[in-house]
């Protein structure tokens, strides 16, 4: 009896093979999407115009071949795979609901339209297009190349007001407070580029001194709300953190910061040093517009808990209503993403908001942990960065308005993309067993073939 080893099983693949996976065409409109990203992501629509007085339409160029190619390829039920965008989807319709009962509907409307014309086809584009890991990589590499580009922007349209780094360039990111927040979402997907064997030394090199600039560039604005960011990333960075690497990055967070005491201006230190109890009247006075922003806020999500004063009609109601009251009134948005959500679309908008924030999250953490598990580091890596990344942003928008922008729509589109791509990059659990000769700790079975 002749007994012969039964061959091993074919390597399977952890998703079914997609069907525009291989089309020529997609790989095309991918590119128009990863441009549209990147033109977003860098302003230069908006530095371009204020150093030419010309308005090139950059995105009209690059957007609607994108769109399109994302519509037919497939990219709306790829997007679709997975809750964080059923849950953003179901805060834009809370937003839509909303609007009839909005303080000021013709506001509203034009809010709500806006939004869902520019800036939720971001959804779609960073999750639909994106299939294989190939195209996650790219997808990474463009959002690093849009924080060169931005430190770039920084360096040459700098200006300083009080102490604090500004740009120029006035737009979405040329505020103090916008610029630093900008970069603690970007820098991360840089950092990418450091992480992970075979990266040439010369790019290590110069991907951390771009880090370090951007830090600088970020303490340079002297936002407080930056500051306790980038604490939070420090903590994420320690609790994924060896032993060893703790030390070693305490050690190079206490270098850097005796560094930063020296190089940045005293006004600046001055400022950031307000929220360690120092004393210093601009720096008090926007705390206190701040804070009475958040008590307004929250007190009219408890007057309008269900729909909301009408999306984005804080700052106009509040105007509003101070008049009405015999008082000057701020005029400001809320300074804090979350309260103005609930504020100006109601308590269920929240929910979702922070449900589908959540869910995003979660979802990369899952990759994450067993890309770690299974090895697979370059995966590991991606989702770490991404974690940084919103742990960053996320930690800012407490101090910012900026729950509307597009930016958080890239970052949902995106896990869901980096999660599924990830998954049919590694094996499933059978492949590790799909090997020729014994496996220690494994039962081999055989057949008898001939007899």
């Amino acid at each position: 009896m002749t007994v012969v080893r039964e061959a091993p099983p074919a390597p399977m693949s952890s998703a079914p093979r997609d069907p525009w996976e291989s089309h020529i065409l997609r790989r095309l409109f991918l590119y128009f999407a990863l441009a549209t990203l990147f033109v977003r992501l860098t302003t230069l629509p908006e530095v371009i115009a204020y150093l030419t007085n010309t308005n090139t339409y950059l995105l009209y160029f690059v957007a609607p071949p994108a769109i399109l190619g994302t519509i037919l390829m497939g990219g709306i039920r790829r997007t679709f795979r997975a809750s964080p965008t059923y849950l953003w989807m179901a805060f834009f319709l809370w937003m839509v609901v909303a609007v009839p009962f909005s303080t000021w509907k013709g506001g509203s409307t034009q809010s709500v339209m806006d939004y869902g014309r520019v800036n939720l086809v971001f959804l779609i584009l960073a999750g639909g297009l994106a299939i294989t890991w190939k195209d996650i990589r790219l997808t990474f590499y463009t959002i690093a190349a849009a924080a060169v580009v931005t430190l770039l922007e920084s360096n040459l349209l700098m200006d300083e007001a009080n102490g604090r780094i500004e740009l120029k360039a006035s737009g979405t990111i040329g505020n103090s407070n916008d610029l630093a927040a900008h970069l603690l979402l970007l820098l991360p997907f840089l950092l990418f580029l450091v992480l992970g064997r075979g990266r040439p030394m010369l790019l290590r090199i110069a991907g951390l001194g771009l880090i370090g600039y951007g830090l600088w560039v970020i303490l340079g604005t002297a936002s407080r709300g930056a500051l306790i960011a980038l604490f939070l990333v420090l903590l994420c960075i320690l609790f994924r953190a060896s032993v060893m690497q703790r030390v070693a990055i305490l050690v190079i967070a206490i270098v850097l910061g005796a560094g930063v005491m020296v190089v940045l201006p005293g006004q600046t230190l001055a400022r950031l040093g307000s929220l360690f109890g120092e004393e210093h009247k601009e720096a008090d006075e926007s705390a206190e517009s701040r804070w009475y922003l958040f008590k307004t806020s929250v007190l009219y999500t408890i007057q309008h808990p269900i729909f909301g004063v009408g999306p984005d009609q804080f700052a106009d109601y509040e105007g509003q209503s101070s008049l009405a009251e015999g008082k000057h009134g701020n005029w400001h948005a809320t300074h804090n993403a979350f309260t103005q959500v609930s504020s100006e679309c109601g308590i269920p908008a929240l929910l979702f908001f922070v449900g589908a924030l959540v869910s995003a999250c979660r979802l990369v953490i899952r990759t994450y942990n067993r890309a770690k598990r299974e090895g697979y580091p370059e995966i590991a890596n991606a989702c770490f960065c991404y974690l940084l990344a919103m742990v960053g942003y996320l930690g800012s928008l407490v101090f910012l308005a900026e729950a509307y922008s597009f930016k958080l729509l890239v970052m949902v589109g995106l896990s869901v993309a980096l999660s599924f791509a990830a998954n049919r990059q590694m094996k499933p659990v059978e492949d590790k067993y799909s090997r020729k000769g014994p496996v220690a700790g494994r039962t081999q079975f055989a057949r008898p073939a001939t007899i």
